[in-house]
């Protein structure tokens, strides 16, 4: 029987500095994704355990001290004046270009998912930074442990037969899913110890889950969800569960503390998920749930403590915010954590030329890191024709003697 050997270390880092990765503002249910869920909650200030993090990169970096082809920028931001080997406009990169669906879809509804109406509940400058001007956040660690967390646990329950993994297995799917983005400026000892921390958490959870395991209906269960006449609402449930004839959500958190029964009746992201699952598979859900994975706490309720009524209404006036384009700052304790305080009005003291000064240098190195592999797809693809087309005017090898 194979044996799996657990990681005591995160990735190792590649021999230089990791490459830069930004970390968008934009959320992860924005468009579908392929397995990755963030955590909605990563930004606020409880959801980063001080011990809760990651560490450097995964060790496929790409080494910046090798040469670069002519015209590739060094790390050096004085050293490149010429960023791009292509040209800096839009549609400039082809078949590259990202094709992200509209805002505002030509029939007039608005494309919104649960973290752009909290954002934009909290703060519509704050929206307008993100999801309008489509300003990049610094990498936090808070968003890359929960991030990190809830791939391995869609790794834990994405399988065909319905056997419990093993705690070594599930160790191995955090090694495998480790986003070290939001640690690039930490130490390795320290991202060590929270890639350790990261492990503990999952343990506490293989000894809590694998004594009754059970495949989900669905784990990260997309849907796209007209509400109303002006919204579509989109997004992924981390897992949804069938016991005893009946779905269950179930919503992963890496928050350091649990949030009080209240809290979760009240939770939007919930009452969204509930909704969506009647979308899904036509039936509301019986109990919708968080589960603290930190804290090793699950705090379930009952659907009929699911205001829907409401939920639908805050999706409805926050569709008429973006249709009215009403953004303006709501200045509040959340400011010292917010990425967009430096720019925005309410702070007119901090200092916007630093942080421009900031954003321009993320949008440089972001410019170098998609110039380079383009420049390094092409070179693979022209490789790849030139192979293909000496092997095909290879002349075919005799067939051995006595063969059909």
């Amino acid at each position: 029987m194979d044996t799996v050997t657990t990681p005591e270390t995160p990735p190792e880092a590649a021999a230089t500095d990791p490459p830069e990765v930004l970390q968008t503002s934009d959320d992860a249910d924005d468009t579908q994704p392929a397995s990755q869920a963030t955590d909605p909650e990563a930004g606020d200030p409880e959801a980063g355990d001080p011990e809760a993090g990651d560490t450097e990169a995964t060790g496929a970096g790409t080494d910046v001290t090798e040469p670069l082809p002519p015209g590739q920028p060094t790390d050096d931001p004085d050293d490149n004046d010429e960023l791009q080997l292509f040209p800096d406009e839009v549609g400039a990169y082809g078949e590259f270009e990202p094709d992200r669906p509209p805002l505002i879809t030509p029939d007039g509804r608005v494309r919104l998912s649960f973290s752009r109406i909290d954002t934009l509940e909290s703060c519509p400058q704050a929206f307008r930074y993100s999801y309008i001007d489509q300003l990049p956040g610094a990498p936090a660690p808070a968003l890359s442990f929960g991030s990190s967390v809830h791939s391995a646990l869609e790794a834990f329950y994405d399988r065909k037969l319905p056997d419990a993994p093993t705690e070594d297995e599930l160790l191995a799917m955090l090694y495998d899913a480790w986003d070290s983005t939001g640690y690039r400026d930490l130490d390795r000892e320290e991202q060590v110890r929270h890639y350790r921390h990261a492990q503990r958490v999952l343990r506490r959870f293989h000894r809590r889950a694998a004594p009754d395991y059970h495949l989900p209906v669905k784990t990260e269960a997309w849907f796209e969800m007209p509400v109303g006449d002006r919204a579509i609402v989109v997004g992924s449930i981390d897992r949804v569960d069938h016991r005893d004839g009946e779905l269950h959500i179930v919503d992963y958190k890496t928050n350091k503390q649990a949030k009080s029964r209240q809290h979760v009746a009240g939770s939007l992201q919930l009452a969204v998920y509930a909704l969506a699952c009647k979308h899904l598979y036509g039936r509301l859900p019986r109990t919708v749930a968080l589960d603290f994975v930190v804290p090793d706490v699950v705090v379930s309720v009952d659907i009929d403590e699911i205001d829907l009524d409401d939920a639908r209404a805050r999706i409805d006036q926050a569709a008429g915010v973006v249709l009215e384009g009403a953004y303006g700052p709501t200045p509040g304790w959340l400011c010292d954590w917010c990425d967009f305080r430096a720019i925005c009005p309410a702070w007119p003291d901090d200092d916007s030329a630093e942080a421009l000064g900031e954003l321009e240098l993320q949008a440089a190195r972001l410019r170098r890191d998609v110039n380079r592999s383009v420049a390094q797809l092409r070179a693979v693809e022209a490789g790849l024709d030139r192979v293909r087309a000496e092997l095909v005017d290879a002349p075919q090898p005799p067939l051995p003697t006595g063969a059909d």
